[in-house]
């Protein structure tokens, strides 16, 4: 059942160096109604998970402040768990809206697990994030984490999306770190917004009964919680999709927001 957020049409901001938070995009709008949305796919410099974190936060600042200029932002979605890891809290200085990011549910991985053997799923700039490495450091004593970094992943996430068929061998090579081991993880925390695109797809090639994980409900939970603090409403009436680069990907990535409630698709230079 969906909640109404506010009695007034709220614009949410979602950003992602590509497509990955669409699935962010969707929990939302399985949830919530009355809400406009601006989608920024900044593949000028897709992938984020390669790049440093200083490099993460400037540009973050960047765009924030570049689409803040012209729309009045009820609240920001940074919609990547690597920008995410690698801007938190810094970000939240800059901005007088409220800013939410997306952070591998470790916590949530341990409530789960059976066999104590928990495999995080992520880039490797998040996986190199010092909080990150601290908290898997924690939960050492009692908890086994497998951590795997695949920027292929990421891509192969994408061409699912814009309608390319999958080699599930493919994607099976990427875990075979993971397949070496005594006792395969029985829960997986998928660290990046683009692995719920290929849920599918892991469910087939991993062992069964995987629990998967991600950080769908502590959206929700945390835009629950932030309705008293929204102070900008908005008489949007459109969804908008905003890239910041030409690529051969452009006009399938064009239609595939078109066909999903997208109104307006369009360049801009940031």
């Amino acid at each position: 059942m969906k909640k109404n957020l506010l009695e007034s049409k709220i614009t949410i901001f979602i950003f992602d160096s590509g497509l990955g938070g669409v699935t962010i995009l969707k929990y939302i709008k399985e949830v919530f109604f009355n809400v406009n949305f601006i989608y920024l796919l900044d593949n000028k410099y897709f992938p984020y998970g390669n790049k440093s974190q200083h490099f993460i936060l400037q540009r973050l600042i960047q765009i924030l402040k570049k689409i803040s200029y012209y729309y009045n932002i009820s609240l920001a979605i940074i919609a990547c768990n690597t920008a995410s890891v690698s801007s938190f809290p810094q970000i939240k200085k800059y901005f007088n809206f409220p800013i939410l990011g997306i952070f591998p549910v470790i916590n949530l991985a341990i409530k789960n697990t059976q066999n104590k053997i928990i495999g995080l799923l992520a880039t490797d700039t998040t996986l190199k994030n010092l909080q990150i490495k601290k908290k898997i450091k924690f939960f050492s004593k009692n908890y086994t984490i497998e951590t795997l970094s695949s920027k292929k992943l990421v891509f192969l996430a994408e061409k699912k999306l814009l309608g390319y068929k999958l080699i599930l061998n493919e994607i099976k090579k990427i875990f075979v770190s993971w397949f070496n081991l005594t006792k395969f993880p029985d829960t997986i925390i998928l660290g990046c917004t683009h692995f719920p695109l290929i849920i599918n797809e892991l469910k087939v090639i991993l062992p069964k009964n995987i629990k998967f994980v991600d950080s769908k409900k502590d959206i929700i939970i945390n835009l629950i919680n932030l309705e008293k603090k929204i102070k900008f409403v908005s008489n949007q009436k459109q969804n908008i999709v905003f890239y910041t680069q030409q690529n051969s990907y452009i006009k399938k990535t064009k239609l595939y927001f078109l066909n999903n409630g997208f109104n307006s698709f369009q360049e801009i230079k940031i």
